[in-house]
Protein backbone atom coordinates (compact mmCIF):
# COMPACT_ATOMS: atom_id res chain seq x y z
CA UNK A 1 0.00 0.00 0.00
CA UNK A 2 1.37 3.38 -1.01
CA UNK A 3 1.75 5.91 1.83
CA UNK A 4 -0.14 9.19 1.65
CA UNK A 5 1.18 12.64 2.46
CA UNK A 6 -0.99 15.09 4.37
CA UNK A 7 -1.38 18.33 2.46
CA UNK A 8 -3.81 20.17 4.71
CA UNK A 9 -7.21 20.65 3.12
CA UNK A 10 -5.87 19.75 -0.28
CA UNK A 11 -6.37 16.32 -1.77
CA UNK A 12 -3.69 13.91 -0.61
CA UNK A 13 -1.05 13.10 -3.15
CA UNK A 14 0.13 9.53 -3.80
CA UNK A 15 3.85 9.02 -4.35
CA UNK A 16 5.29 6.37 -6.66
CA UNK A 17 8.37 5.57 -4.54
CA UNK A 18 8.71 1.83 -3.82
CA UNK A 19 11.36 -0.36 -2.19
CA UNK A 20 13.95 0.04 0.54
CA UNK A 21 15.97 3.28 0.71
CA UNK A 22 19.61 3.74 1.73
CA UNK A 23 20.86 7.22 2.68
CA UNK A 24 24.63 7.79 2.74
CA UNK A 25 25.75 10.59 5.06
CA UNK A 26 25.63 11.65 8.69
CA UNK A 27 24.69 15.33 8.62
CA UNK A 28 21.40 17.12 9.13
CA UNK A 29 20.67 17.01 5.39
CA UNK A 30 21.13 13.23 5.40
CA UNK A 31 18.74 12.99 8.35
CA UNK A 32 16.22 15.11 6.44
CA UNK A 33 16.58 12.88 3.37
CA UNK A 34 15.94 9.76 5.46
CA UNK A 35 12.95 11.23 7.29
CA UNK A 36 11.41 12.51 4.06
CA UNK A 37 11.93 9.09 2.46
CA UNK A 38 10.13 7.45 5.38
CA UNK A 39 7.09 9.56 4.52
CA UNK A 40 7.26 8.62 0.86
CA UNK A 41 7.55 4.85 1.06
CA UNK A 42 6.30 2.09 3.33
CA UNK A 43 9.65 0.28 3.44
CA UNK A 44 12.94 0.09 5.32
CA UNK A 45 15.00 3.28 5.54
CA UNK A 46 18.70 2.84 6.43
CA UNK A 47 21.38 5.45 7.05
CA UNK A 48 25.12 4.81 6.75
CA UNK A 49 27.85 7.28 7.74
CA UNK A 50 31.60 7.30 8.35
CA UNK A 51 31.44 8.83 11.82
CA UNK A 52 30.53 7.11 15.05
CA UNK A 53 27.26 8.11 16.69
CA UNK A 54 28.86 10.62 19.09
CA UNK A 55 30.81 12.31 16.26
CA UNK A 56 28.05 12.62 13.67
CA UNK A 57 27.69 16.13 12.22
CA UNK A 58 23.90 15.97 12.64
CA UNK A 59 22.38 17.48 15.76
CA UNK A 60 21.45 15.17 18.61
CA UNK A 61 17.81 16.21 18.33
CA UNK A 62 17.67 15.30 14.63
CA UNK A 63 19.27 11.91 15.30
CA UNK A 64 16.86 11.13 18.13
CA UNK A 65 13.82 12.06 16.04
CA UNK A 66 15.05 9.91 13.14
CA UNK A 67 15.46 6.90 15.41
CA UNK A 68 12.02 7.48 16.89
CA UNK A 69 10.56 7.32 13.39
CA UNK A 70 12.07 3.88 12.84
CA UNK A 71 15.05 4.85 10.67
CA UNK A 72 17.97 2.45 11.01
CA UNK A 73 21.30 4.14 11.79
CA UNK A 74 24.58 2.42 10.89
CA UNK A 75 27.75 4.25 11.93
CA UNK A 76 31.32 3.60 10.81
CA UNK A 77 30.65 2.55 7.22
CA UNK A 78 31.59 4.13 3.89
CA UNK A 79 30.23 3.34 0.41
CA UNK A 80 32.37 1.04 -1.74
CA UNK A 81 30.10 0.13 -4.65
CA UNK A 82 26.55 0.66 -5.87
CA UNK A 83 25.14 -2.57 -7.28
CA UNK A 84 23.14 -2.41 -10.49
CA UNK A 85 20.60 -4.78 -12.01
CA UNK A 86 18.80 -4.12 -15.31
CA UNK A 87 19.92 -0.49 -15.21
CA UNK A 88 18.46 0.09 -11.75
CA UNK A 89 19.88 0.21 -8.23
CA UNK A 90 19.93 -3.22 -6.59
CA UNK A 91 22.00 -2.49 -3.49
CA UNK A 92 25.05 -0.82 -1.96
CA UNK A 93 28.28 -2.38 -0.71
CA UNK A 94 29.79 -0.66 2.33
CA UNK A 95 33.29 -1.03 3.80
CA UNK A 96 34.24 -0.52 7.42
CA UNK A 97 35.64 2.93 8.25
CA UNK A 98 38.37 2.72 10.87
CA UNK A 99 39.36 6.39 10.88
CA UNK A 100 37.70 9.60 9.71
CA UNK A 101 40.25 12.31 10.63
CA UNK A 102 44.03 12.21 10.62
CA UNK A 103 46.36 13.32 13.42
CA UNK A 104 46.01 16.98 12.34
CA UNK A 105 42.22 16.77 12.46
CA UNK A 106 41.83 16.85 8.68
CA UNK A 107 39.28 14.72 6.83
CA UNK A 108 41.22 11.66 5.72
CA UNK A 109 39.16 8.46 6.12
CA UNK A 110 40.75 5.03 6.24
CA UNK A 111 38.90 1.76 5.58
CA UNK A 112 39.18 -1.95 6.23
CA UNK A 113 38.67 -3.20 2.68
CA UNK A 114 38.18 -6.78 3.90
CA UNK A 115 35.24 -5.97 6.17
CA UNK A 116 32.23 -5.24 3.98
CA UNK A 117 28.46 -5.49 4.10
CA UNK A 118 25.94 -5.54 1.25
CA UNK A 119 22.61 -3.80 1.70
CA UNK A 120 19.87 -4.58 -0.87
CA UNK A 121 17.80 -1.52 -1.79
CA UNK A 122 15.86 0.10 -4.60
CA UNK A 123 16.95 3.69 -3.95
CA UNK A 124 20.19 5.25 -2.72
CA UNK A 125 20.57 8.90 -1.70
CA UNK A 126 24.03 10.41 -1.29
CA UNK A 127 24.33 13.30 1.17
CA UNK A 128 28.08 13.36 1.67
CA UNK A 129 29.14 16.90 0.81
CA UNK A 130 29.03 19.49 -1.89
CA UNK A 131 31.21 21.10 -4.55
CA UNK A 132 31.55 24.75 -5.52
CA UNK A 133 30.79 25.65 -9.11
CA UNK A 134 32.50 28.98 -9.81
CA UNK A 135 31.81 28.90 -13.54
CA UNK A 136 33.62 31.79 -15.24
CA UNK A 137 33.10 34.11 -12.28
CA UNK A 138 36.80 34.11 -11.37
CA UNK A 139 38.26 34.30 -14.86
CA UNK A 140 41.26 36.65 -15.02
CA UNK A 141 41.26 36.96 -11.22
CA UNK A 142 43.96 35.81 -8.81
CA UNK A 143 41.66 34.61 -6.04
CA UNK A 144 43.41 32.04 -3.87
CA UNK A 145 41.46 28.87 -3.14
CA UNK A 146 41.71 25.69 -1.11
CA UNK A 147 42.26 22.31 -2.78
CA UNK A 148 38.50 21.64 -2.54
CA UNK A 149 37.70 24.86 -4.41
CA UNK A 150 36.69 26.96 -1.41
CA UNK A 151 37.91 30.54 -1.25
CA UNK A 152 40.66 31.63 1.15
CA UNK A 153 39.87 34.80 3.08
CA UNK A 154 40.70 36.73 6.22
CA UNK A 155 38.73 35.20 9.11
CA UNK A 156 37.94 38.62 10.59
CA UNK A 157 37.05 40.68 7.52
CA UNK A 158 36.23 37.93 4.97
CA UNK A 159 38.41 39.77 2.43
CA UNK A 160 40.05 37.54 -0.18
CA UNK A 161 43.33 37.90 -2.08
CA UNK A 162 41.34 40.10 -4.45
CA UNK A 163 40.83 43.20 -2.26
CA UNK A 164 37.37 44.01 -3.61
CA UNK A 165 36.01 40.46 -3.24
CA UNK A 166 34.58 39.26 0.09
CA UNK A 167 33.23 35.78 0.71
CA UNK A 168 31.21 34.03 3.40
CA UNK A 169 29.07 31.00 4.01
CA UNK A 170 29.76 27.52 2.66
CA UNK A 171 32.01 28.84 -0.12
CA UNK A 172 34.42 29.92 2.64
CA UNK A 173 33.81 27.62 5.63
CA UNK A 174 32.46 24.52 3.91
CA UNK A 175 29.10 22.99 4.93
CA UNK A 176 27.67 24.66 8.01
CA UNK A 177 24.34 25.94 9.30
CA UNK A 178 22.39 28.71 7.59
CA UNK A 179 22.84 30.99 10.62
CA UNK A 180 26.63 30.79 10.15
CA UNK A 181 26.27 31.98 6.55
CA UNK A 182 23.94 34.78 7.69
CA UNK A 183 26.45 35.90 10.32
CA UNK A 184 29.25 35.88 7.75
CA UNK A 185 27.08 37.89 5.37
CA UNK A 186 26.53 40.53 8.04
CA UNK A 187 30.23 40.82 8.85
CA UNK A 188 31.08 40.83 5.16
CA UNK A 189 28.61 43.67 4.58
CA UNK A 190 30.33 45.71 7.30
CA UNK A 191 33.68 45.08 5.60
CA UNK A 192 32.24 46.14 2.24
CA UNK A 193 30.83 49.30 3.79
CA UNK A 194 34.22 50.19 5.22
CA UNK A 195 36.11 49.20 2.06
CA UNK A 196 34.26 51.63 -0.19
CA UNK A 197 34.97 54.53 2.17
CA UNK A 198 38.40 56.01 1.69
CA UNK A 199 40.88 55.74 4.58
CA UNK A 200 38.53 53.49 6.57
CA UNK A 201 40.09 50.48 8.34
CA UNK A 202 38.53 47.04 8.03
CA UNK A 203 39.71 45.77 11.40
CA UNK A 204 39.43 48.41 14.14
CA UNK A 205 36.38 47.95 16.34
CA UNK A 206 35.54 44.47 15.02
CA UNK A 207 34.52 41.63 17.31
CA UNK A 208 37.39 39.16 17.00
CA UNK A 209 35.61 36.49 19.04
CA UNK A 210 38.85 35.47 20.70
CA UNK A 211 37.31 33.70 23.66
CA UNK A 212 39.17 31.83 26.37
CA UNK A 213 37.32 28.65 27.22
CA UNK A 214 35.93 28.61 30.74
CA UNK A 215 37.37 25.93 33.01
CA UNK A 216 34.08 24.46 34.19
CA UNK A 217 35.86 22.23 36.68
CA UNK A 218 37.41 25.15 38.55
CA UNK A 219 34.56 27.57 39.16
CA UNK A 220 31.99 28.27 41.83
CA UNK A 221 28.43 28.72 40.58
CA UNK A 222 26.69 28.89 43.94
CA UNK A 223 25.67 32.50 43.36
CA UNK A 224 24.09 31.78 39.99
CA UNK A 225 20.75 30.32 39.06
CA UNK A 226 21.51 26.81 37.77
CA UNK A 227 17.97 26.22 36.56
CA UNK A 228 18.03 24.04 33.44
CA UNK A 229 17.09 25.20 29.95
CA UNK A 230 13.43 24.69 29.09
CA UNK A 231 12.59 22.07 26.44
CA UNK A 232 9.33 22.27 24.44
CA UNK A 233 7.02 19.27 24.64
CA UNK A 234 7.63 16.76 21.85
CA UNK A 235 5.07 15.99 19.19
CA UNK A 236 3.38 12.60 19.05
CA UNK A 237 5.81 10.24 17.28
CA UNK A 238 3.22 8.49 15.13
CA UNK A 239 1.51 11.73 14.12
CA UNK A 240 4.81 13.42 13.22
CA UNK A 241 6.01 10.42 11.20
CA UNK A 242 2.89 10.57 9.03
CA UNK A 243 3.15 14.19 7.90
CA UNK A 244 5.57 16.77 6.58
CA UNK A 245 4.12 19.37 8.92
CA UNK A 246 6.17 20.34 11.96
CA UNK A 247 4.03 19.31 14.91
CA UNK A 248 6.53 20.44 17.53
CA UNK A 249 5.08 22.32 20.47
CA UNK A 250 6.21 25.74 21.67
CA UNK A 251 7.14 26.68 25.22
CA UNK A 252 4.28 27.13 27.65
CA UNK A 253 3.78 30.45 29.42
CA UNK A 254 5.38 29.04 32.57
CA UNK A 255 8.36 27.75 30.57
CA UNK A 256 8.83 31.13 28.86
CA UNK A 257 8.90 32.86 32.24
CA UNK A 258 11.38 30.33 33.60
CA UNK A 259 13.60 30.56 30.50
CA UNK A 260 13.72 34.36 30.48
CA UNK A 261 14.65 34.42 34.17
CA UNK A 262 17.86 32.48 33.49
CA UNK A 263 19.91 35.61 32.71
CA UNK A 264 23.20 35.42 34.61
CA UNK A 265 23.86 39.18 34.47
CA UNK A 266 27.12 38.45 32.67
CA UNK A 267 27.25 41.94 31.17
CA UNK A 268 28.27 40.59 27.78
CA UNK A 269 26.81 42.69 24.97
CA UNK A 270 27.67 43.57 21.40
CA UNK A 271 27.27 47.17 20.27
CA UNK A 272 26.88 48.09 16.62
CA UNK A 273 29.29 51.03 16.25
CA UNK A 274 27.48 52.12 13.10
CA UNK A 275 24.23 52.70 15.00
CA UNK A 276 25.06 53.41 18.65
CA UNK A 277 25.06 57.12 19.51
CA UNK A 278 26.02 56.61 23.14
CA UNK A 279 22.72 57.83 24.59
CA UNK A 280 22.89 55.28 27.41
CA UNK A 281 19.16 54.50 27.47
CA UNK A 282 19.90 50.76 27.16
CA UNK A 283 21.71 50.85 30.51
CA UNK A 284 18.52 51.97 32.26
CA UNK A 285 16.32 49.25 30.77
CA UNK A 286 18.08 46.03 31.80
CA UNK A 287 16.46 44.83 35.04
CA UNK A 288 19.61 42.86 35.87
CA UNK A 289 21.91 45.88 35.48
CA UNK A 290 24.01 43.84 33.04
CA UNK A 291 24.70 46.69 30.60
CA UNK A 292 27.10 49.48 31.50
CA UNK A 293 28.27 52.47 29.48
CA UNK A 294 31.78 53.72 30.16
CA UNK A 295 32.48 57.36 29.29
CA UNK A 296 35.91 58.71 28.60
CA UNK A 297 34.92 62.10 30.09
CA UNK A 298 32.37 61.33 32.86
CA UNK A 299 31.96 64.98 33.80
CA UNK A 300 30.78 65.97 30.34
CA UNK A 301 27.23 64.72 30.91
CA UNK A 302 24.91 63.29 33.53
CA UNK A 303 23.10 59.95 33.19
CA UNK A 304 19.37 59.93 33.92
CA UNK A 305 16.96 57.02 34.12
CA UNK A 306 14.62 56.81 31.15
CA UNK A 307 11.58 56.83 33.46
CA UNK A 308 12.69 60.20 34.89
CA UNK A 309 13.51 61.89 31.62
CA UNK A 310 10.41 64.14 31.42
CA UNK A 311 11.14 66.07 34.60
CA UNK A 312 14.52 67.02 33.13
CA UNK A 313 13.37 67.53 29.57
CA UNK A 314 10.22 69.62 30.21
CA UNK A 315 11.98 72.52 32.02
CA UNK A 316 14.48 72.77 29.22
CA UNK A 317 11.67 72.68 26.62
CA UNK A 318 9.89 75.55 28.37
CA UNK A 319 13.10 77.52 28.63
CA UNK A 320 13.88 77.06 24.95
CA UNK A 321 10.31 77.94 23.92
CA UNK A 322 10.51 81.24 25.83
CA UNK A 323 13.84 82.06 24.25
CA UNK A 324 12.51 81.40 20.78
CA UNK A 325 9.35 83.40 21.35
CA UNK A 326 11.03 86.53 22.72
CA UNK A 327 14.21 86.34 20.71
CA UNK A 328 14.86 89.50 18.70
CA UNK A 329 14.40 89.02 15.02
CA UNK A 330 17.49 89.89 13.06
Amino acid sequence: MQPLISCGKRERKKLALEGDVVVVGGGNVAIDAARISSRCVDAKISMFCLEQRENMPASKEEIAEALEEGIELNCGWGPKEVLEEDGKVAGVVFKKCIRVLDEQGRFSPEYDEEQTVTIPCKHVIFSVGQAIEWGNMLDNLDLKRRPNGGALADKLTYQTSEPDIFVGGDVYTGPRFAIDAIAAGREGAISLHRYVHENCTLTIGRNRRDFVELDKNNISVDSYDTFKRQIPAKADEKAQAATFRDLSHSLTEEQVKAETSRCLSCGASVVDPNKCIGCGVCTTKCVFDAIHLHREIPGASVMRASEDKLKYILPNMVKQSIKVKFAKKK
